[in-house]
């Protein structure tokens, strides 16, 4: 594997729009635990100078990184972890169709504010702009990538807050579901979702919010506010 030197990575960021890491949070970032397989990355842009860009940048911080718009041929038996989709249009059917066709899950790369309840509509699992920060493009690839959600853009005024974002729409309906005592199957039903999904979804809640037992994760929700009291 070959390592850039500052002045390539300065290059990437600036081919991506991406906001350069800086000094400090490059060495606070050098000092992020990481997991002991990087995820593999399938990047699909418009531009090819995009493409270059967001992979000179995600290579520079040691992720693998597959283009499959050029390397077709090259990509037999190889399965990306995640797909970072940048460039498009946001359309529910590109990204369903490019999540079918590797059999992995998608975060979109867009240019405005954020709202994680319209962009979950797409059939995404996490979002960023582009004027986040590079290490916010890292995080949101890995917690996706790990089977997560991420939609954590803070950059814009009119961006979720902090704890609002902890949770996306659909995993805040599931933990309502949860404080009024539905199970797995109840949840599926009332959510059009098959039972492995919502166990997923559960699962991911539990983590979000360091929670061991449902229960848990239904107490800390109501103590943030991300969930009402169900009424009687």
């Amino acid at each position: 594997m070959s390592f850039q030197n500052h002045s390539d990575t300065a290059a990437a960021t600036a081919a991506t729009g991406l906001a350069a890491p800086s000094p400090s949070s490059s060495h606070a970032a050098a000092r992020v635990r990481l997991p002991i397989r990087l995820p593999l990355v399938a990047i699909y842009s418009e531009r090819a100078i995009s493409r270059a860009g967001l992979a000179a940048l995600l290579r520079s911080q040691m992720l693998d990184v597959v283009l499959p718009e050029e390397e077709a041929g090259d990509l037999v038996g190889v399965r990306p972890d995640v797909i970072l989709l940048a460039g498009f249009a946001p359309e529910r059917e590109l990204a369903t169709r490019l999540t079918r066709r590797h059999g992995a899950p998608t975060l979109i790369m867009v240019d405005g504010p954020l709202r994680a309840d319209s962009i979950e509509e797409l059939g995404v699992h996490g979002a960023v702009c582009r004027e986040c920060p590079a290490e916010r493009l890292i995080a949101g690839l890995d917690a996706v990538a790990g089977g997560g959600t991420f939609f954590e853009c803070h950059t814009h005024a009119s961006a979720p807050t902090p704890t609002d974002s902890l949770l996306s729409p659909r995993e805040r309906r599931v933990t309502a579901e949860l404080a009024r005592g539905a199970g797995v199957e109840e949840i599926a039903a009332a959510l059009s979702i098959s039972p492995h999904t919502a166990r997923t979804h559960v699962r991911n809640i539990r983590r979000k919010l360091g929670a061991r037992t449902s229960a848990e994760a239904v107490a800390q929700a109501l103590t943030l506010g991300l969930v009402a009291l169900p009424a009687r």
